[in-house]
C-alpha cells in the first residue's frame, strides 16, 4: 500500500506540479494547433478535444507514476496498482459509493424537474458517459492511491477533504475554460465556481469512505457515480443558464451530504 512507500521530499508537491502542468501544457497546445472550440465540447468531440480530455485525465496517474518511480523506481509503481487488487470489502461500502451521488443526481433532477421539464432525468448511454469509466480511474490513482494517504499523513480526514477538494477542483480549470468556456461566456466563472464546490464535498465523501476502507476501488466507484452519473442522466441539451442551475443545485446538495458525513462522523475532524 502506498501509506508504506518512503518517498523523497517534496514528492507530494512534485506530484501536484505535475498533475497540474499536465493538462494545461497540453490545453494551450491544442488551441495553438487546432484553435478553441466554439461550443460545448462534450456535444461536440473531436479530435482535439479529445487530445485535452486525455491529457486531463492521465495526468494524475502520470504524475503519481513519477512520484513513486523517482523513489522506489519499478517496485514503487507495482505498489501504486497494487492497490487496485484490493476490492473485497463489506456490500455497504460498495452500496455507498456506487450509489450515493447516482442517487443524489436523480432526486435533484426530479426536483427540477417539476420547474422545467428540461431538467427531466436521461439514460444516456453516450462515448463521454463510457469514457467516465477508464477517466475516474485514471484520476483516482493519482488522488486516492497517492496524494490521499501521503496528506492524511500530514492533516485530519476533513481538512484533506477541504484542501485536496479545492486542488482537484481548480486541476479542472485549464479543461473546464476550453471546454466550456465559449459556451457559458461571461457566465463562465459562475459555473465554474458551482462545479468547484460539488467536487470539494466529492472529495470528503470519498475520502470518508477511504478512511473507513483504505480502498482505492471504492474510490474510483466514488468518483464514477459522480461524474459518469451525470454524464448518464444530465441532458446535454440544458442552455447555459440551465447547465448553471443544474451545477449549483445539485453541488449545493452534495455539500449537505458532506456535512451530513461529517457531523455523522467526527474523527473526520481529527487533529
Amino acid at each position: 500500500m502506498n501509506n508504506d512507500l518512503d518517498l523523497k521530499k517534496n514528492s507530494l508537491s512534485l506530484y501536484f506540479v505535475i498533475a497540474f502542468a499536465l493538462p494545461i501544457v497540453t490545453t494551450i497546445i491544442v488551441v495553438l494547433v487546432a484553435g478553441a472550440p466554439s461550443g460545448l465540447v462534450v456535444t461536440e468531440m473531436s479530435m482535439a478535444a479529445l487530445v485535452v480530455v486525455m491529457g486531463m485525465v492521465h495526468a494524475p496517474t502520470i504524475a503519481a507514476i513519477a512520484v513513486v518511480f523517482r523513489s522506489q523506481r519499478l517496485a514503487g509503481v507495482k505498489n501504486l496498482f497494487r492497490q487496485l487488487k484490493y476490492w473485497k470489502f463489506a456490500p455497504q461500502w460498495y452500496l455507498k459509493a456506487i450509489l450515493v451521488f447516482p442517487v443524489t443526481i436523480l432526486v435533484v433532477l426530479s426536483v427540477l424537474s417539476l420547474f422545467s421539464s428540461n431538467f427531466s432525468p436521461v439514460l444516456s448511454l453516450s462515448v463521454m458517459a463510457f469514457a467516465a469509466v477508464f477517466g475516474t480511474l485514471w484520476e483516482e490513482i493519482g488522488w486516492t492511491g497517492l496524494a490521499t494517504p501521503l496528506m492524511l499523513k500530514r492533516m485530519s480526514p476533513l481538512k484533506v477533504g477541504l484542501s485536496l477538494g479545492f486542488l482537484h477542483a481548480m486541476w479542472h480549470l485549464a479543461a473546464s475554460i476550453y471546454g466550456a468556456g465559449a459556451f457559458h461566456g461571461d457566465l463562465f466563472i459562475v459555473n465554474f465556481v458551482a462545479t468547484s464546490v460539488g467536487i470539494i464535498g466529492l472529495r470528503i465523501v470519498t475520502i470518508w469512505i477511504y478512511v473507513r476502507t483504505s480502498s482505492l476501488v471504492l474510490g474510483w466507484l466514488t468518483h464514477l457515480g459522480f461524474t459518469g452519473g451525470q454524464l448518464s442522466l444530465v441532458s446535454f441539451a440544458l442552455t447555459s443558464g440551465e447547465t448553471i442551475v443544474w451545477n449549483a443545485a445539485f453541488s449545493a446538495v452534495v455539500t449537505g451530504i458532506a456535512v451530513f458525513v461529517v457531523v455523522r462522523n467526527k474523527d473526520l475532524m481529527g487533529r
